[in-house]
């Protein structure tokens, strides 16, 4: 307790890995431009706690941050701070591929536009950017409404049909250009080459929630 007498009186930072069991002083840290120190795997930040700290990254940041993105930068597991935000409303999540994506509440538009941008950006230099019209935006918008007219096993099919023309990336980019989840258009893709397709049923039988008396 005398320690921590003396402690109030400094201007010092808990560590926000180890669950805040060890403690330094801003004359002593050596921050990174993320306000983030480390010493023998000690972890601290500028922000105080690991909620505190991811909140602050993801608003500052100009196209938002992936998990896996944020797990690297800090070295610490982040899937549970970043649900606590999500559900608590603090930032804004959004699928890309496989992915989330956690974006400021306020400006996530915004940063969700320009990461967009970066990955078409990437996917072009890559040579993994579509080649067939589907980088143009008045094809995207007639294809959101092509498939709009569509039913759940429709849509599936035809998007894992366009998808196994790209290969091993087809099934990420048509999720980042329809907005459908990645393992929905492999469904699709992988119903396809089984070629068993019921021309009646929407679903495979057994699939989709159980029934709520069930549960």
């Amino acid at each position: 307790m005398t320690a921590f007498r003396k402690l109030k009186t400094l201007s010092y930072r808990a560590s926000y890995s180890h669950a805040g069991r060890y403690y330094t002083l801003d004359e002593i840290a050596r921050y990174d431009e993320n306000g983030l120190w480390s010493y023998n795997r000690i972890h601290f930040s500028k922000n105080g706690s690991l909620i505190n700290t991811l909140e602050r990254m993801i608003d500052s940041a100009e196209n938002g941050y992936f998990a896996s993105e944020l797990k690297r930068a800090l070295k610490v597991r982040v899937q549970d701070a970043l649900l606590k935000l999500y559900c608590s409303q603090r930032v804004i999540r959004q699928q890309i591929g496989g992915e989330y994506l956690y974006l400021s509440a306020d400006e996530w538009q915004d940063q969700l536009e320009r990461r967009k941008r970066l990955i078409e950006a990437n996917e072009k230099e890559k040579g993994l950017y579509f080649q067939s019209g589907f980088d143009s935006p008045e094809v995207r918008s007639c294809l959101q409404l092509f498939l709009s007219t569509l039913n759940e096993k429709q849509r599936r099919l035809y998007v894992g049909f366009e998808s196994m023309k790209f290969g091993r990336s087809g099934d990420v980019i048509f999720s980042r250009v329809t907005g459908m989840n990645v393992k929905t258009i492999a469904t699709g893709r992988k119903e396809l080459l089984s070629h068993d397709i019921s021309p009646d049923r929407i679903r495979r039988e057994g699939a989709g929630r159980p029934a709520i008396k069930k549960n």
